[in-house]
């Protein structure tokens, strides 16, 4: 009997085999085999090097670190500490120009400590400028995630993400009042 060239390779899912004709092609898959088994037993041999984000210093932080959904897509993207969740309320002159703090670690809050190009405490923060339009009492954010110097209610929503069973409650009884309400005033 002569060796013939022809592999069959039956499949699972009684789906028709498949021929292999020529030896090259079988030769050349083996070959592919081979450089992939080589390529993962080299990969193991290797120390993996972990990736270090930007912001590696949170357990050296005063202020608690609040990661968001965000930074599941963006892991390289530093993340500012929380030194209080909800607004401040400070007096601000219009002659004056302010720094307004984005790392969330000075200890003079909101305002940062040393304005300059960066944040003293953690570099990969920059001071925003801020100088009002009018004297009065300014509402900053304190959570530092708002866009803006200014709180928007994004703190009540980072509140949501930290204390789900909370907001929950506090839903559900809102909730509650306003059907018992509406109901009243609607009856006829």
């Amino acid at each position: 009997l002569k060796p013939s060239w022809h592999a069959t390779i039956a499949c699972a899912t009684h789906r028709p085999p498949l021929i292999l004709s020529e030896p090259s092609t079988s030769i050349a898959m083996a070959g592919l085999l081979v450089q992939s088994l080589s390529r993962a037993a080299r990969q193991q041999q290797q120390p993996r090097a972990l990736a270090v984000r930007a912001c590696a210093s949170w357990a050296q932080r005063a202020n608690p670190v609040y990661p968001s959904p965000w930074n599941r897509w963006f892991p390289y993207e530093p993340v500012p500490s929380t030194p209080q969740i909800g607004p401040y309320k400070v007096q601000c002159s219009s002659k004056e120009i302010y720094h307004f703090c984005t790392c969330g670690e000075s200890t003079t809050q909101p305002w940062c400590e040393a304005p300059g190009d960066r944040c003293a405490k953690v570099p990969e923060f920059a001071p925003r400028m801020y100088q009002p339009q009018h004297d009065g009492l300014k509402i900053m954010c304190g959570c530092k995630k708002a866009p803006d110097s200014f709180c928007n209610g994004t703190c009540a929503l980072l509140y949501a993400d930290i204390n789900p069973v909370g907001t929950s409650l506090i839903s559900f009884a809102g909730c509650f009042v306003f059907g018992v309400v509406s109901t009243w005033m609607a009856h006829p």
